[in-house]
């Protein structure tokens, strides 16, 4: 088996590879470009999107980056490292790792999501005799709708918002769940007004190649009839957003769920199993469904 330790994240110390720890370490992979999966390493191990994403989002110099495409294979200090799609948001990545001289092998998964999303490669899993998985949302008492179940809930709320005179306002992560949204609405021919955040990753994402996306609009505080504003969380109170009277507002995370589904955001705290086998730092990560 591969040695795994726990010190403020997850460490190869065989390799010496950090996995998506807290804090900034010589060498670490970067499952992702959400911030609460980023420091600023001395050396960073990551897809080519996600090395895109990182240096637009948090300004790290292309020296400090190592980028790899999905699929292909490094040997390093006689361990084969290999990235896989963890279909999360677009250029998210799984770590497997193989020791050359007895094939141990781990795959430590990230952030990852099983249903294929409009902005993401679709997931791709290998066998290993270590499996380390990030489970947010993994407890069974967390049931969340179908995918075309949760697109015909946003395209109902837009349009009756619409007939009603307004607004809609999605509010949903800059990276991620914003992208979804956007790409849901582009092919539906719906307009779209993006906050100058969501705007910026947006274009990132266009960048790393994901052209799907449509060139952005950026919302400056007035919306034509007719169209729709993707925002972060935190803009919901912004002063960007307080000339615009007319609009309805639904978040991500919520719009889409119908009666009977379990979606107890608190619940974790309150788990006896959980807070045995995590530290209290992750208790409060990730408060939203899935990307």
């Amino acid at each position: 088996m591969i040695e795994v330790r726990f010190q403020r994240g997850l460490h190869l110390p065989e390799l010496g590879l950090w996995l998506d720890p807290w804090d900034a370490k010589p060498w670490s992979f970067v499952s992702h470009a959400h911030a609460d999966h980023f420091a600023r390493h001395e050396s960073v191990l990551c897809t080519e999107t996600t090395a895109t994403l990182i240096r637009e989002r948090f300004n790290l110099s292309e020296n400090r980056i190592e980028a790899l495409p999905f699929q292909a294979p490094i040997v390093r200090d006689g361990f084969r490292i290999k990235l896989l799609p963890a279909g999360h948001i677009c250029g998210s990545a799984m770590l497997h790792v193989t020791r050359t001289k007895d094939n141990a092998s781990l795959l430590y998964t990230g952030d990852f999501k099983t249903r294929r999303g409009r902005t993401t490669e679709a997931v791709n899993f290998l066998t290993a005799d270590t499996l380390i998985l990030e489970t947010t949302f993994g407890l069974p008492i967390y049931e969340f709708p179908n995918q075309l179940e949760v697109e015909a809930s946003i395209l109902r709320f837009v349009h009756d918002a619409f007939a009603d005179g307004e607004t809609p306002v999605l509010v949903g992560y800059p990276l991620g769940k914003a992208q979804e949204a956007l790409a849901l609405l582009t092919d539906h021919a719906i307009p779209t007004l993006l906050h100058p955040s969501v705007a910026a990753m947006t274009r990132a994402c266009r960048k790393a190649g994901f052209e799907m996306l449509p060139e952005p609009m950026e919302f400056e505080g007035h919306a034509p009839a007719g169209h729709v504003i993707i925002i972060p969380p935190n803009a919901i109170r912004s002063k960007l957003m307080r000339g615009l009277k007319a609009k309805r507002t639904a978040t991500a995370h919520r719009l889409g769920a119908p009666a009977g589904c379990k979606i107890p955001l608190p619940c974790r705290r309150r788990h006896p199993a959980f807070r045995s086998c995590r530290p209290p730092r992750l208790n409060g990560m990730h408060h939203s469904g899935p990307a």
